[in-house]
């Protein structure tokens, strides 16, 4: 206790900025912890603050009550919590220096994979999240398998009905923007000055923009990838016999889709996705879900 009391109500001041911009992890972390607030997150769950605790240079617990101490948060009553007003400027710095980082990773990725370099660019996204202190930016997707690179490699070798009536210029640009963004797990629309000029023009619609048009169209060949590889995994193993058709089911959803989402079938007799009747305008979104079956009692 003697320590504790000590650690909170040392003469040292603590400089928010100065954690906000260190090198260290837990330094960083404690500002970290901190944005998880201002961002209006609930309480981490229990595992959660396990995991901070082995993080943090103090449990979790005692970070919360020396972060209360310093005036950095507040309780909002029920477990919640917010940022302090003197806290804020420590949390914009520190998401600062995070869209820096961000700023700086993601040329990077793009490059690799502009030379088709998938191994180089999962690395680069993996040493990224890495320097997370929960070990994944917020922006990015699930823990991906270490097959991931691989996957999103196939994307490039493509030859497929989507991209029917396109360039083989504009191919492969879409071809690059839809494997950026199925490696990091993420998905995102360019703003009009990122797409090539020529691309824009081949890929507006009278009913779409050419920002929004590509993003469909990225998004659909990433699916395809994803769901060719759900097909496989389904068809070379023993566990799975069935596999259901998912989707979202809004307004932008086809009488077509609409009409299979929840059907399960035979693996060996799925239909085959995307469905060639779709007529959304954003194309067809559904995806394959394996068909878990509880295993024979014995």
């Amino acid at each position: 206790m003697s320590f504790l009391k000590r650690w909170i109500g040392g003469s040292k001041p603590v400089d928010g900025d100065q954690l906000a911009r260190s090198a260290e992890l837990q330094d960083y972390a404690q500002i970290d912890l901190l944005a998880h607030f201002a961002a209006g997150h609930p309480p981490p769950s229990a595992g959660e603050q396990n995991r901070w605790s082995r993080i943090l240079p103090h449990p979790y617990p005692e970070m919360i009550r020396h972060f209360e101490k310093l005036g950095w948060l507040e309780s909002s009553g029920s477990g919640q919590y917010r940022v302090a007003a003197t806290a804020q400027p420590y949390v914009a710095a520190y998401r600062d220096r995070l869209a820096r980082d961000k700023a700086e990773i993601m040329p990077k990725v793009r490059e690799a994979l502009a030379q088709k370099d998938t191994n180089t660019a999962f690395a680069l996204r993996r040493a990224y999240e890495a320097s997370f202190p929960m070990g994944k930016a917020d922006w990015t997707g699930p823990e991906p398998q270490l097959s991931h690179s691989a996957l999103t490699r196939r994307i490039f070798f493509l030859d497929h009905w989507l991209l029917d009536g396109l360039s083989n210029t504009t191919q492969e640009w879409v071809k690059l923007y839809a494997a950026e963004q199925h490696l990091w797990g993420a998905t995102w629309r360019l703003s009009p000055d990122e797409i090539p000029p020529d691309v824009a023009q081949e890929l507006a619609r009278p009913d779409m923009d050419a920002a929004e048009a590509a993003y469909w169209k990225a998004y659909q060949l990433a699916l395809h990838v994803d769901n060719q590889e759900t097909w496989q995994r389904c068809k070379g193993g023993d566990h799975v016999r069935r596999i259901a058709l998912a989707g979202p089911n809004d307004e932008y959803t086809c009488e077509h889709c609409r009409s299979q989402l929840g059907k399960e079938f035979l693996v060996a007799r799925v239909p085959e996705l995307p469905h060639r009747g779709c007529t959304s305008p954003r194309g067809c979104r559904c995806r394959y879900e394996p068909v878990l079956e509880a295993p024979p009692d014995i």
